[in-house]
């Protein structure tokens, strides 16, 4: 097989004339076609194109190319999978990647950052509109034309939002300070990770730096999965932009279509929505259909939206401006990220709660917490099922009412699950016992079996299999208290119960109805016997 390195040769039909860039998968020719037009060719690397997943790769990113339509988007032109070695071609175009211009000329201002901000956002609106996740939006995949239009030149690690993911467990796809949290934790990459990558891009290009700092993967992972990018520099206007994008929950992003129609609106040289110069100045809040939840209320303030037939192509719909006597002087100041480390504090303390419950009532402990992680399951089975459907193709009034009408399946799914991973949970239950019927304590039988079961529900809350569940719980919390003040005072409210709780339990005398009855008491007793003679004591 020949090489990648194949600059004066032909592949296909097409004349190569020269390298202009190189990935992990292979390297990018300019090149020439029959008729003379010039294309752009991305060649395999010899030991990638012995590899069927690549080569699975391939096809897939012609496939998905193939879908979208964009000015932003260098479309696909030809390609042979089957080639030696395998090859796609597509527009080629001309001008300088974000992160050669902003390295040779300083970063992008005015006009300029609200046009690249614009077209990102269009060019992303368009690849999930096709039922596509880039999952690699950077500046190194942004070439800048001559007149400041930017265009997304790189698939190779497109994913169809349905497709299932080709990589090895723990490989890790994408550039590090431009990835977004929930592909650092290991989940499927959604259109809200695009989305983070845009705000990530938009700030580089803003202010010359990368918005997780440089250094090892370590540092860089840390600070974006604490939610702390360096905006510093960054333009007014685009900070509530650039922090929704942002938002550490990926369910709290803007779309990209609300991203292009908002971007459209917003002049970053008056720190206003574009529209025509007003007498008296006016205040209207944003679309709620464009913004999540705790992003309504941050943006800068709007003028009336102009007549229909000058409305931006993607900019949403404005609600009627606000009276007087409600407009605020000045946007809210915008608030910083979801205390996730508080979320997960408190989870712990429910489940330090449920092991004290379990050390006074065993079987009521068990049942409360089953049920919990069921329904949870089910929550977080839904939740990723709405975000694919409304990723593929919008959000539709009946998406609820579906969710609904699945949720006795998810049901059954979820209860499956929890079937097939409770036996490790049973297993530490019954090495707890055992250990703590062995040992030469005063420690009632009663006592050493709530202690089992709370080993029990310990494994089943953090053990394998509860990731769905955790992962909902957090979602739930942000919803409850989404800002740090607050979660502190329920850290607090909830630490003291679970306190008073623990503090209960450990001076009262287990409870273990329905197994509460002689023969039962008998019998364990029995086995304390038999296990102390078994191992000599």
């Amino acid at each position: 097989m020949k090489g990648v390195d194949t600059s004066g040769e032909s592949i296909g039909r097409y004349r190569l004339l020269e390298k202009i860039g190189e990935g992990g998968m292979g390297v990018v020719h300019s090149a020439v076609d029959a008729e003379g037009r010039k294309v752009a060719v991305k060649v395999l690397r010899p030991g990638v194109a012995s590899d069927q997943t690549a080569l699975r790769r391939l096809a897939r990113e012609v496939d998905s190319m193939r879908r979208v339509h964009s000015p932003h988007v260098a479309e696909i032109l030809d390609a042979d999978v089957t080639a030696e070695p395998p090859y796609i071609v597509t527009q080629f175009v001309p001008g300088r990647t974000l992160e050669q211009a902003v390295r040779d000329r300083g970063p992008v201002r005015g006009a300029a950052l609200q046009r690249l901000a614009t077209g990102l956002a269009r060019a992303l609106d368009a690849i999930h509109g096709a039922g596509i996740v880039h999952r690699d939006l950077k500046p190194g995949n942004v070439m800048l034309l001559d007149n400041g239009e930017p265009v997304i030149i790189d698939f190779g690690i497109a994913q169809g939002v349905d497709a299932s993911r080709l990589t090895a467990t723990g490989l890790l796809i994408g550039t590090p300070g431009y990835l977004a949290p929930e592909i650092i934790e290991g989940e499927d990459a959604g259109a809200p990770a695009d989305v983070h990558s845009w705000a990530s891009t938009l700030v580089f290009a803003a202010t010359g730096r990368a918005p997780f700092g440089s250094g090892t993967f370590e540092s860089i992972f840390y600070k974006i999965m604490e939610g702390r990018p360096d905006l510093q520099g960054v333009p007014e206007p685009l900070l509530p932009l650039v922090r929704a994008a942002m938002a550490r929950n990926p369910a709290e992003r803007p779309t990209a279509h609300a991203l292009a129609g908002l971007t459209t609106r917003i002049d970053v040289d008056r720190t206003r929505f574009d529209s025509p110069p007003q007498t008296k100045p006016l205040t209207a809040v944003a679309a709620p259909l464009a913004t999540p939840r705790d992003f309504r209320g941050q943006l800068p303030p709007v003028a009336p939206s102009p007549p229909p037939y000058a409305q931006p192509p993607y900019a949403p719909p404005s609600q009627p401006a606000v009276p007087h006597e409600q407009r605020a002087e000045k946007p809210p100041r915008p608030e910083g990220p979801k205390p996730y480390g508080l979320y997960r504090v408190l989870s712990l303390l429910l489940l330090v709660g449920a092991v004290g419950l379990a050390v006074v009532v065993p079987s009521v402990a068990v049942i409360v917490v089953l049920v919990v992680l069921l329904l949870l399951r089910v929550a977080d089975r839904a939740h990723r099922d709405l975000t694919s459907k409304r990723t593929r193709r919008g959000p539709r009034p009946a998406d609820v009412v579906g969710v609904i009408v699945k949720s006795p399946f998810s049901m059954v799914r979820g209860a499956l699950t929890m079937l097939l991973v409770s036996p490790i949970g049973v297993m530490a239950g019954l090495i707890v016992l055992f250990i703590a019927m062995a040992a030469k304590t005063h420690m009632t039988i009663a006592r050493a079996l709530s202690i089992s079961v709370a080993a029990f529900i310990i494994v089943q809350c953090l053990g394998p299999g509860s990731e769905p569940a955790r992962r909902q719980l957090a979602r739930m919390w942000g919803s409850i208290v989404p800002r740090r003040e607050q979660a502190l005072i329920v850290v607090g409210v909830v630490g003291l119960l679970v306190f008073f709780l623990v503090s209960f339990s450990l001076s009262q005398t287990p409870d273990l109805r329905p197994f509460d009855f002689p023969a039962f008491d008998h019998d364990l007793a029995q086995l304390r016997h038999g296990i102390r003679n078994l191992l000599g004591n």
